[in-house]
């Protein structure tokens, strides 16, 4: 029998050199290469409610809906969470999750926030099921403005209330 010499051209060698700097420890090039794509892990169909753009009461929940579709084989957790420019808003509480299966399935979450702020992204998690990996992330651009208090608008201070119920059919 006669023995195989693998010979490797210099443009291989070139790239098992940068693949075994780039890549983490334990991580073969293999691997790597057979890493989920994004198809293997969405978030889709998101609906949120009350609609963007809103000026809500502190407190107040945003609620959301979405489909996901993965192929991680213990399932998926996926978490919403509100953002104010770069960060986190500041003293928010947001859903939990659950295990969600391996497939496609529905969804849901919520977030508040509890003082006076301007969420204007959401943030979407979707991790393994003992959060280990980060398998998805997108950000949603929305404008939720939350006050201390959602009184009628000062727009309409200028208008007589007997305009105001005139208009309504009372008198």
């Amino acid at each position: 029998m006669r023995a195989r010499i693998l010979s490797l051209t210099p443009g291989l060698m070139l790239l098992s050199l940068i693949l075994a700097l780039l890549l983490p420890a334990g991580i073969s090039a293999q691997k790597a290469l057979a890493a989920p794509t994004a198809s293997d892990h969405l978030i889709t169909n998101i609906v949120l409610t009350p609609l963007t753009p809103n000026v809500l009461a502190v407190g107040e929940n945003v609620n959301l809906t979405f489909d996901y579709q993965t192929t991680e084989p213990g399932g998926v957790r996926i978490f919403a969470r509100p953002y104010t420019g770069s960060i986190h808003t500041p003293d928010y509480s947001a859903h939990g999750s659950g295990v969600y299966p391996t497939g496609t399935g529905t969804a849901s979450g919520f977030f508040t926030v509890h003082s006076p702020a301007v969420v204007d992204r959401i943030e979407l998690r979707m991790f393994n099921a003992d959060q280990s990996e980060l398998l998805f992330e997108a950000y949603i651009p929305v404008h939720f403005e939350f006050v201390e208090s959602t009184t009628p608008s000062p727009v309409l201070s200028w208008i007589p209330a007997t305009r105001i119920s005139s208009a309504t059919g009372q008198t």
